[in-house]
């Protein structure tokens, strides 16, 4: 089973007030039986957290220090990239940049939100656009649609994306890596059946069987958070459903599970059994990383320069 764990804004944490570094937020990954960290890749029209555009370009706080940090670390990265498909070429673009930048082993599109829903008529051109993502050394990206748990909810086209081809007649996306927020309840079993029942009529639909790489919970909303026990339970359930359809999972996100309010959840990763025939063993004691605190500011005009 492959294990990820998502990190947004990296600097954020690594500066004032948090001042957790890049390397303990690999260890704090590396604690939870991380194998990859993924980044994210775009915000839409342009490449997210690169270092020439953070206001402290000389600090080793940017993706870039994220990512070399991680594969000193022997951890993989992956991408998460926001799309909407308002401008399909452009964000097409930015996300092969992203990839050739980072050189992932998997993309994940993250298509959402009222603007997402009102260019789909756009996916095609989208895909038409992005075409087959490579690594370095030739190898293709695996390519996830990482968008809402109800596909009969939410119209984004998911026909089109779910069935677009390359020239040889591949499919371009390996399947979905939905955002399973359960966020609300604790009764992750009848939130994920109910994922799983609109998923299975979206794959009868298109007539085609696709894999899984699911996004987890791993943050506070509001006066909601998850408990170690309805992760554990949803996971147990979509490993037993979907068998060997269940490519990974993504632990969304690495700032908010280094909570002190999350410890239960922590504690539970370290220790769960993913199936890989060893006794599973913390790398890194929790007690030598620090701890986020929910508090603080973003300066200055960042959004605008595609920062936050």
């Amino acid at each position: 089973m492959d294990v990820v764990v998502s990190v947004w804004r990296p600097w954020r944490t690594a500066t004032w007030p948090h001042f957790i570094s890049i390397e303990d937020q690999v260890k704090a990954a590396i604690a939870v039986q991380a194998d990859a960290i993924a980044i994210k890749g775009t915000n839409k029209t342009w490449v997210y957290g690169a270092k020439e555009n953070l206001p402290w370009p000389y600090k080793a706080h940017s993706n870039d220090a994220m990512e070399q940090e991680a594969k000193a670390q022997s951890l993989a990265v992956d991408l998460w990239c926001w799309v909407d498909c308002k401008n399909p070429a452009t964000q097409a673009t930015r996300v092969k940049e992203a990839t050739a930048r980072w050189n992932p082993r998997n993309v994940k599109l993250d298509v959402e939100g009222g603007v997402a829903k009102k260019y789909a008529y756009n996916t095609g051109a989208f895909l038409r656009s992005l075409g087959r993502l490579y690594r370095h050394d030739g190898t293709p990206v695996k390519v996830w649609l990482q968008s809402y748990r109800r596909p009969d909810l939410h119209p984004i086209a998911w026909h089109k994306w779910l069935t677009y081809t390359d020239q040889a007649g591949i499919y371009l996306l390996e399947g979905v890596a939905p955002q399973a927020y359960y966020a609300g309840t604790d009764d992750s079993l009848s939130d994920y059946a109910r994922m799983l029942r609109a998923y299975d009529k979206l794959s009868l639909e298109i007539h085609r069987t696709f894999d899984w790489h699911v996004t987890l919970p791993t943050y506070r909303e509001h006066d909601w958070q998850p408990t170690a026990e309805s992760l554990e339970v949803g996971i147990g359930f979509l490993r037993n459903e979907l068998s060997d359809r269940l490519k990974g999972v993504d632990f969304f996100r690495l700032g908010w599970l280094m909570d002190k309010q999350l410890e239960d959840v922590r504690v539970m990763l370290a220790g769960y059994d993913w199936g890989n025939g060893e006794e599973p063993e913390p790398q890194i004691p929790f007690e030598e990383l620090p701890e986020v605190k929910r508090w603080g500011i973003v300066g200055g005009d960042l959004r605008r320069r595609g920062v936050v």
